[in-house]
């Protein structure tokens, strides 16, 4: 049983004929429903459990990448429905579960108002989405130790014009070549930025909007299905994600080079105060409600678990002199621990609210570099000082890759253990 849906004893009948496979539609587009807002294989399959409860159904949920499938008692296919899970928005699987959690019982009338209910909860506003990316970035910028006023200014500005082409390009296009497009942008702006002379940071222009496109509510998911062996799902999330990051990397790398420049490979980064990185850490987590359409009231709940995260990744960074994979790991452990029985009892998304507070985290700037690196290996007789750099990038950013799920998802799956 899921998180925050409580036992009842439902219709005391059983549900047959016309009845029956109106129930079995329903509860098929529920679950599709949950898929294609970012939630979780756990959560859709405990809220079919909820509605067998609650409608006296014996349903049981099969799941491939494209498809949901509804078994009856018997076996037999009682329900089909296409899905797309790569989109998130959150509000609408917030409300669906908030509501099932709170009834002891439900009609099919009832159901179907509350799914028409859902589906027609708005997106957030473009102008506030597009304003959230700008911000994201800039922060990131911050945290990242740029000191340059122009730079940050303009990572705000290629990161909201991103936000801005994948909303209009939202009708028209795959995610992919939205977030291709938008990285796009974030490349030729950062181009445009060496070309004003802005070296030192020139690379945060490129590297912070395309920060803000990566999936990560799609990479915790994964994670989170590898961990509770639905391996097919979970693969499948890990590959489209890795399909976006690569898209992400190639929008970057392509804007820089029609800029006519590139991405350093060798780079450091400032540090910040403690005071700064973990306000701007806090802040920024705000943002990823916005991009994500969830309800207001998780706005605090981000900010509180951006900041403590931040912090503690920050003193195990630079007072214990820990490495970035296992500073990233415990960040994300206090995140997750914090989250994990916030959004158990809120019905928050945790792929949503967990990802929101360590963004920050995820290692960009090694993959983007590493994906420049291998590109500027072709056709080189020499290039020792090249490979050892990009094998470098890439290992540390396979390493945190690895270390964050692990962070976020392990409170997780406790609390989902002493549930049972």
């Amino acid at each position: 049983m899921a998180a925050g849906l409580p036992r009842n004893q439902g219709l005391s009948r059983r549900l047959t004929g016309a009845e029956g496979r109106r129930a079995a539609g329903l509860t098929a587009r529920t679950a599709a429903l949950l898929l294609d807002s970012g939630q979780s294989t756990h959560a859709a399959v405990a809220t079919v459990e909820r509605l067998n409860e609650l409608l006296g159904t014996r349903f049981t949920l099969l799941l491939t990448w494209s498809q949901v499938t509804l078994a009856d008692a018997d076996g037999a296919v009682a329900a089909l429905q296409a899905i797309r899970p790569v989109a998130v928005h959150m509000g609408r699987a917030t409300l669906i579960q908030r509501r099932l959690s709170a009834i002891g019982s439900l009609s099919l009338d009832e159901l179907e108002d509350l799914l028409e209910k859902a589906e027609a909860q708005p997106s957030s506003p473009t102008w506030m989405f597009a304003l959230a990316a700008g911000l994201g970035a800039s922060l990131l910028a911050l945290i990242f130790g740029a000191h340059h006023t122009p730079s940050v200014a303009l990572a705000f500005a290629a990161a909201g014009a991103g936000g801005l082409a994948r909303r209009a390009l939202a009708e028209r296009t795959t995610a992919v070549t939205q977030t291709f497009a938008a990285a796009l942008i974030g490349g030729l702006v950062s181009a445009l930025a060496v070309h004003l002379g802005w070296t030192g940071t020139a690379r945060l222009v490129a590297v912070c909007p395309g920060m803000v496109l990566v999936p990560g509510p799609q990479v915790l998911n994964g994670a989170i299905e590898i961990a509770e062996r639905r391996h097919d799902m979970g693969l499948a999330r890990l590959t489209d994600a890795a399909l976006t990051i690569l898209a992400i990397s190639a929008g970057i790398i392509g804007g820089l080079l029609i800029g006519g420049t590139g991405l350093p490979l060798t780079a450091t980064t400032d540090a910040i105060p403690l005071w700064l990185d973990v306000l701007a850490a806090a802040v920024l987590a705000m943002c990823y409600p916005v991009y994500f359409s969830m309800p207001i009231r998780t706005f605090g709940w981000a900010f509180l678990a951006g900041g403590l995260a931040h912090a503690a990744h920050w003193v195990a960074l630079t007072w214990w002199h820990w490495n970035a994979p296992a500073s990233s790991l415990l960040a994300c452990l206090v995140a997750g621990g914090l989250l994990t029985p916030v959004c158990h009892s809120r019905h928050i998304p945790f792929a949503g609210a967990g990802f929101a507070a360590v963004v920050a985290l995820v290692p960009g700037v090694y993959l983007f570099r590493a994906a420049a690196g291998t590109l500027s290996l072709v056709g080189k007789a020499h290039a020792e000082a090249v490979l050892e750099a990009t094998a470098s990038d890439l290992a540390t950013a396979i390493v945190i890759v690895l270390a964050m799920p692990v962070g976020l998802v392990v409170p997780h799956r406790i609390r989902i253990r002493l549930a049972r």
